[in-house]
């Protein structure tokens, strides 16, 4: 069986902005610490619609996956808002 991989010279699509973002952030499960990302996420990307934030944990209880979709401005936003949630030291990774 043969398999072929075309590789496209094309440079990736770039985001559109403004638009919908989702950024999804792993967080170790402490009391407290679903505010504090929330209170970092609102200080960069405004004031949340909690109804589009979802939460889901790990198998074992000891993580949560949040994701929220924020209205994004620029590229500079999000990389603010990514090193910001990187110092919270619950966040374990953030996509």
């Amino acid at each position: 069986m043969q398999y072929h991989c075309h590789m496209s010279s094309d440079p990736p699509a770039r985001v559109s902005f403004p638009c919908d973002y989702p950024i999804k952030v792993m967080v170790r499960v402490e009391e407290g610490v679903r505010s504090h990302v929330d209170a970092i996420v609102e200080r960069h990307a405004g004031p949340l619609d909690l109804n589009t934030v979802t939460e889901r944990p790990s198998a074992q209880g000891n993580f949560l996956g949040i994701t929220y979709v924020i209205r994004a401005t620029g590229e500079d936003q999000i990389a603010l808002l990514f090193a910001a949630l990187k110092l919270c030291p619950q966040v374990m990774l953030v996509l």
